[in-house]
């Protein structure tokens, strides 16, 4: 798997942190999630380590499997700020990194983003293992228009709906960016091929590049304008961020 991963400043769920109280049955807690990620980090860590982790409470922003990443950024954000809380380094943060392998591949992005202060990661093998670095991406006046009709798509059922050949030959950065593409988005739009509609609106703005964000169900396009279209109001979850 060859991937560019982008973090955006204005798409984003929000968690609070309570030091005085402990973790406990009542934190993290989200609506029809019953075992989200964060509650499996809280398990890795008191298996782990031996100090107090604080009470949390989720709001969720971010479309539930939107294809954003959105539970994986918030047990990787969990973590970190638990790190930061008892001062760890950034050398032993990234010591620990392949302990949460349990959380999966996005997570491990995540992470990475995080202990490092990336904006920009690159990634190029399983997800969990291969090369994983920080790189510098060739954008500075476009922003990403974000578009979530409240479609969920299961990342599981897109990959086994996928039916094109795995890349065998190692790819580069350079690569991706001179021919920008998901090799999902046929997948997932066999699944829900009313996304189409997105990507049409889309394609009416002239914008640099758009497609489906990771497996879906989230549509972006990548543009100049500061302004989000007032079309974009009709749908689910709208957000424009700049790059």
């Amino acid at each position: 798997m060859q991937s560019i991963f982008a973090f955006l400043e204005d798409v984003y769920d929000e968690l609070t942190f309570y030091p005085e109280l402990e973790f406990g049955k009542n934190s993290a807690v989200i609506p029809d999630i019953s075992n989200n990620l964060i509650l499996q980090a809280w398990d890795i860590l008191k298996n782990n380590f031996d100090f107090k982790v604080p009470h949390v409470e989720i709001k969720k922003n971010i479309p539930i499997c939107g294809g954003l990443g959105g539970g994986s950024s918030d047990a990787a954000c969990f973590i970190n700020a638990i790190f930061d809380l008892w001062e760890f380094s950034q050398s032993k943060k990234m010591s620990y990194i392949d302990l949460f392998r349990p959380l999966g591949a996005d997570a491990k992005v995540f992470l990475f983003k995080y202990f490092t202060n990336s904006r920009f990661v690159y990634i190029n093998g399983t997800g969990l293992d291969g090369e994983i670095s920080s790189i510098d991406l060739p954008f500075s006046d476009e922003y990403i228009l974000v578009i979530n009709d409240g479609t969920k798509l299961s990342t599981k059922k897109v990959f086994d709906n996928f039916k094109e050949h795995f890349c065998e030959k190692i790819a580069k950065p350079e690569f991706l960016l001179k021919n920008p593409g998901n090799s999902l988005q046929n997948s997932a739009l066999e699944l829900a091929p009313h996304l189409k509609e997105i990507l049409n609106f889309f394609d009416g703005l002239s914008p640099i590049t758009y497609g489906i964000s990771g497996s879906g169900a989230t549509c972006y396009a990548v543009v100049k304008s500061t302004k989000t279209p007032a079309e974009a109001v009709n749908y689910t979850y709208v957000a424009l961020s700049k790059f």
